[in-house]
């Protein structure tokens, strides 16, 4: 099977090319994929027939065409999976319905598996502590054994409260910032340094078991 995933930014990006041979095995033996990641959520489109922004690169945005052309252009043995973040939306099962209304417009429609990360995709790192303490000694571990943050409420900020500040950077972001660059830059190295320690058998929260199993259930 090859996996054409598309994720919101380059943080999703790196975690996902570390993650995916750790779930369905290495690269070409015998599934392969492709990684496209996009410049933040975006918005879907009112009209989803209308031609994208060419200065709009956000996945949303972008969305409605690119299943159009998936459900044109791939093979029986070809797929799409898309990554989403749940951030501030209250409502897990009306942003799917969403989702899946975007498909029903193609025609024909491509096979795709829709998976979000409640709430974000740094809430898989808080169901892994010795992923986490494994690369930041000094992480107080003690909070993400407890209840302070459970896991489907765990985010970036509550990450950057745990771990001391990547290489270079002496002082914690801002939830004002959330879509800055510098909030980027985290994301980034948190994913470079935490994910090649996850182990995907042991993690437990339920939106990567669903990310995870729903990739196995068509990789088999």
């Amino acid at each position: 099977m090859h996996f054409e995933i598309l994720v919101e930014g380059q943080a999703d990006h790196i975690a996902l090319a570390i993650l995916l041979p750790k779930i369905i095995g290495s690269y070409r033996q015998p599934h392969t994929w492709k990684i496209h990641p996009h410049r933040g959520v975006g918005k879907v489109p009112e009209d989803l027939f209308a031609i994208p922004h060419v200065h709009d690169r956000s996945l949303l945005h972008n969305l409605p065409s690119k299943l159009r052309s998936y459900g044109r252009e791939l093979q029986k043995d070809e797929m799409v999976v898309v990554l989403l973040d749940l951030d501030e939306r209250t409502d897990c099962r009306h942003f799917k319905e969403q989702l899946t209304q975007i498909l029903t417009s193609c025609n024909p429609a491509p096979k795709c598996l829709f998976r979000i990360a409640i709430r974000e995709l740094e809430s898989w790192f808080f169901a892994d502590p010795l992923a986490i303490k494994s690369c930041y000694p000094a992480a107080h571990i003690s909070f993400l054994q407890g209840t302070l943050f459970p896991e489907t409420e765990g985010g970036w900020e509550e990450l950057a409260l745990l771990i001391p500040p990547p290489d270079g950077m002496t002082d914690l972001p801002k939830k004002a910032e959330k879509r800055s660059a510098r909030i980027g830059d985290y994301k980034v190295r948190w994913a470079k340094k935490i994910t090649p320690f996850m182990d995907v058998e042991r993690n437990w929260n339920d939106s990567f078991i669903q990310f995870r199993d729903g990739l196995r259930k068509f990789a088999r």
